[in-house]
Protein backbone atom coordinates (compact mmCIF):
# COMPACT_ATOMS: atom_id res chain seq x y z
CA UNK A 1 0.00 0.00 0.00
CA UNK A 2 2.88 2.43 0.94
CA UNK A 3 4.65 1.87 -2.24
CA UNK A 4 1.82 2.47 -4.88
CA UNK A 5 1.43 5.78 -3.25
CA UNK A 6 5.08 7.00 -3.42
CA UNK A 7 7.21 8.49 -5.65
CA UNK A 8 10.11 6.72 -4.61
CA UNK A 9 9.98 3.18 -2.89
CA UNK A 10 13.06 1.13 -1.66
CA UNK A 11 12.47 -2.54 -0.24
CA UNK A 12 16.08 -2.52 0.83
CA UNK A 13 18.30 0.73 1.97
CA UNK A 14 21.28 -0.32 0.09
CA UNK A 15 18.73 -0.04 -3.08
CA UNK A 16 18.26 3.75 -2.22
CA UNK A 17 22.14 3.94 -2.07
CA UNK A 18 22.37 2.64 -5.42
CA UNK A 19 19.55 4.94 -6.77
CA UNK A 20 21.68 7.88 -5.09
CA UNK A 21 24.92 6.87 -7.10
CA UNK A 22 23.22 6.05 -10.11
CA UNK A 23 20.46 8.62 -11.06
CA UNK A 24 21.27 11.25 -8.97
CA UNK A 25 25.66 11.47 -9.39
CA UNK A 26 25.96 14.63 -7.90
CA UNK A 27 28.15 15.71 -5.47
CA UNK A 28 25.35 18.03 -3.63
CA UNK A 29 26.21 20.70 -1.57
CA UNK A 30 23.28 21.72 1.00
CA UNK A 31 23.74 25.61 0.77
CA UNK A 32 22.33 28.57 2.00
CA UNK A 33 20.24 30.76 0.06
CA UNK A 34 16.52 30.28 -1.77
CA UNK A 35 15.44 27.64 -3.10
CA UNK A 36 14.27 28.91 -6.88
CA UNK A 37 17.38 30.78 -7.05
CA UNK A 38 19.62 27.47 -6.32
CA UNK A 39 17.49 25.73 -8.78
CA UNK A 40 18.43 27.72 -11.29
CA UNK A 41 22.05 26.03 -11.64
CA UNK A 42 20.30 22.71 -11.88
CA UNK A 43 17.38 23.41 -13.79
CA UNK A 44 18.24 21.54 -16.76
CA UNK A 45 20.23 18.77 -15.35
CA UNK A 46 19.99 15.07 -16.20
CA UNK A 47 19.29 14.11 -12.89
CA UNK A 48 16.57 17.08 -12.42
CA UNK A 49 14.94 15.90 -15.01
CA UNK A 50 15.13 12.66 -14.31
CA UNK A 51 13.28 13.78 -10.78
CA UNK A 52 10.54 15.57 -12.80
CA UNK A 53 10.00 12.27 -14.33
CA UNK A 54 9.56 10.26 -11.34
CA UNK A 55 7.05 12.54 -9.96
CA UNK A 56 4.94 12.80 -13.31
CA UNK A 57 4.91 8.56 -14.06
CA UNK A 58 3.54 8.02 -10.54
CA UNK A 59 0.69 9.92 -11.32
CA UNK A 60 0.08 10.43 -7.73
CA UNK A 61 0.11 14.41 -7.72
CA UNK A 62 -2.21 16.84 -10.36
CA UNK A 63 0.80 19.01 -10.58
CA UNK A 64 4.14 19.47 -11.82
CA UNK A 65 7.03 19.53 -9.69
CA UNK A 66 8.61 23.13 -8.92
CA UNK A 67 12.33 23.80 -8.92
CA UNK A 68 12.07 24.43 -5.58
CA UNK A 69 10.89 21.16 -4.42
CA UNK A 70 14.15 19.25 -6.21
CA UNK A 71 16.20 21.67 -4.24
CA UNK A 72 14.72 20.41 -1.15
CA UNK A 73 14.60 16.72 -2.54
CA UNK A 74 18.49 16.75 -2.98
CA UNK A 75 19.03 18.43 0.33
CA UNK A 76 16.97 15.94 2.15
CA UNK A 77 18.87 12.88 0.05
CA UNK A 78 22.12 13.65 1.47
CA UNK A 79 21.13 13.52 4.83
CA UNK A 80 18.73 10.40 4.22
CA UNK A 81 22.41 8.75 2.76
CA UNK A 82 24.45 9.79 5.55
CA UNK A 83 21.69 8.02 7.66
CA UNK A 84 21.37 5.32 6.06
CA UNK A 85 25.36 4.46 5.90
CA UNK A 86 24.91 5.53 10.18
CA UNK A 87 22.26 2.52 9.93
CA UNK A 88 24.94 0.23 8.16
CA UNK A 89 27.63 1.06 10.52
CA UNK A 90 25.05 0.53 13.38
CA UNK A 91 22.87 -2.36 12.52
CA UNK A 92 23.47 -6.22 12.21
CA UNK A 93 22.91 -6.92 8.76
CA UNK A 94 19.87 -8.89 9.14
CA UNK A 95 18.40 -5.68 10.80
CA UNK A 96 19.55 -3.26 8.51
CA UNK A 97 18.40 -5.72 5.33
CA UNK A 98 14.74 -5.16 6.64
CA UNK A 99 14.31 -2.26 6.63
CA UNK A 100 12.26 -0.51 3.62
CA UNK A 101 12.35 3.18 2.50
CA UNK A 102 9.43 5.60 0.64
CA UNK A 103 9.60 8.88 -0.30
CA UNK A 104 6.96 11.17 -0.89
CA UNK A 105 4.22 9.43 0.50
CA UNK A 106 0.90 10.80 -0.76
CA UNK A 107 -1.56 10.24 2.56
CA UNK A 108 -5.11 8.51 1.42
CA UNK A 109 -8.32 10.92 1.25
CA UNK A 110 -5.63 13.45 2.16
CA UNK A 111 -6.21 15.99 -0.62
CA UNK A 112 -2.56 15.13 -1.94
CA UNK A 113 -1.10 15.55 1.54
CA UNK A 114 2.76 13.84 1.03
CA UNK A 115 5.38 12.61 4.10
CA UNK A 116 9.09 13.47 2.86
CA UNK A 117 10.05 10.09 3.70
CA UNK A 118 8.61 6.81 6.15
CA UNK A 119 10.83 3.83 7.09
CA UNK A 120 9.25 0.33 7.48
CA UNK A 121 10.32 -1.91 9.64
CA UNK A 122 8.20 -4.78 10.83
CA UNK A 123 4.80 -3.81 11.98
CA UNK A 124 6.31 -0.22 12.58
CA UNK A 125 6.29 2.89 10.35
CA UNK A 126 8.36 6.13 10.88
CA UNK A 127 7.36 9.18 9.63
CA UNK A 128 10.10 11.79 8.40
CA UNK A 129 9.53 15.38 7.64
CA UNK A 130 12.39 17.57 6.16
CA UNK A 131 13.33 21.06 6.69
CA UNK A 132 16.53 23.39 6.42
CA UNK A 133 16.52 26.32 8.59
CA UNK A 134 19.28 28.93 8.32
CA UNK A 135 18.43 29.56 12.22
CA UNK A 136 19.46 27.20 14.68
CA UNK A 137 16.37 25.15 14.98
CA UNK A 138 16.11 25.10 19.00
CA UNK A 139 15.90 29.20 19.02
CA UNK A 140 12.88 29.09 16.53
CA UNK A 141 9.32 27.76 16.05
CA UNK A 142 10.34 25.43 12.92
CA UNK A 143 10.80 21.94 14.87
CA UNK A 144 7.01 22.62 16.63
CA UNK A 145 5.30 23.68 13.06
CA UNK A 146 6.78 20.34 11.74
CA UNK A 147 5.70 18.16 14.78
CA UNK A 148 2.36 19.52 14.60
CA UNK A 149 2.04 18.54 10.59
CA UNK A 150 3.27 15.29 11.77
CA UNK A 151 0.85 14.63 14.26
CA UNK A 152 -1.82 15.34 11.95
CA UNK A 153 -0.23 13.29 9.25
CA UNK A 154 0.09 10.15 11.50
CA UNK A 155 -3.54 10.42 12.95
CA UNK A 156 -4.38 10.77 9.17
CA UNK A 157 -3.03 7.28 8.28
CA UNK A 158 -4.42 5.78 11.29
CA UNK A 159 -7.91 6.02 9.54
CA UNK A 160 -6.54 3.24 7.67
CA UNK A 161 -2.98 1.49 8.61
CA UNK A 162 -3.50 -2.22 10.90
CA UNK A 163 -4.23 -1.29 14.01
CA UNK A 164 -1.30 -3.47 14.88
CA UNK A 165 0.65 -1.28 12.75
CA UNK A 166 2.76 2.21 15.33
CA UNK A 167 3.29 4.80 14.13
CA UNK A 168 5.90 7.04 15.46
CA UNK A 169 7.33 10.27 14.16
CA UNK A 170 10.32 12.88 13.65
CA UNK A 171 11.47 16.43 12.80
CA UNK A 172 14.39 16.24 10.88
CA UNK A 173 15.49 19.80 10.93
CA UNK A 174 18.83 20.37 8.80
CA UNK A 175 21.08 23.69 8.74
CA UNK A 176 22.71 24.76 5.33
CA UNK A 177 26.44 23.34 5.25
CA UNK A 178 27.99 25.42 2.69
CA UNK A 179 27.84 29.70 1.70
CA UNK A 180 28.51 29.32 -1.83
CA UNK A 181 32.29 27.52 -1.35
CA UNK A 182 32.86 28.16 2.15
CA UNK A 183 31.95 25.47 4.62
CA UNK A 184 29.98 26.18 7.91
CA UNK A 185 31.60 24.40 10.67
CA UNK A 186 29.17 24.58 12.81
CA UNK A 187 26.08 23.80 10.80
CA UNK A 188 28.08 20.55 9.57
CA UNK A 189 28.34 19.22 13.42
CA UNK A 190 25.00 19.95 13.86
CA UNK A 191 23.71 17.87 10.91
CA UNK A 192 25.82 15.19 11.97
CA UNK A 193 24.21 14.95 15.41
CA UNK A 194 21.02 15.40 14.03
CA UNK A 195 21.83 12.43 12.04
CA UNK A 196 23.36 10.08 14.82
CA UNK A 197 20.33 11.15 17.24
CA UNK A 198 17.45 9.50 14.52
CA UNK A 199 20.22 6.99 13.75
CA UNK A 200 19.79 6.15 17.20
CA UNK A 201 15.91 7.01 17.77
CA UNK A 202 15.03 4.24 14.62
CA UNK A 203 17.35 1.59 16.86
CA UNK A 204 15.53 2.32 19.89
CA UNK A 205 11.96 2.32 18.35
CA UNK A 206 11.70 0.46 15.19
CA UNK A 207 14.50 -2.27 15.93
CA UNK A 208 13.70 -2.14 19.73
CA UNK A 209 16.64 -4.86 20.14
CA UNK A 210 15.07 -5.27 23.70
CA UNK A 211 11.35 -6.65 22.72
CA UNK A 212 13.07 -8.74 19.80
CA UNK A 213 15.37 -11.22 22.01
Amino acid sequence: MISDNSMLDFSNLNDFLSFYERVLNTRWNIQTGDFNTRGKEIYNKPYTEKLRLLFHEKKLFRRTVSIAEIVSWLDSYVIIKRLINFLNNNLKDNEFNRLSLYCEYRIAMSKNRRIDFVFEYENKLLLIEFRLSEKFPNVSNVWQKKELELIIYKELMSNYIKESTKIYIYAFIAMPEYRKDIRIDKHVTYNHNNVKHLGEYIIKYLIDRENEK
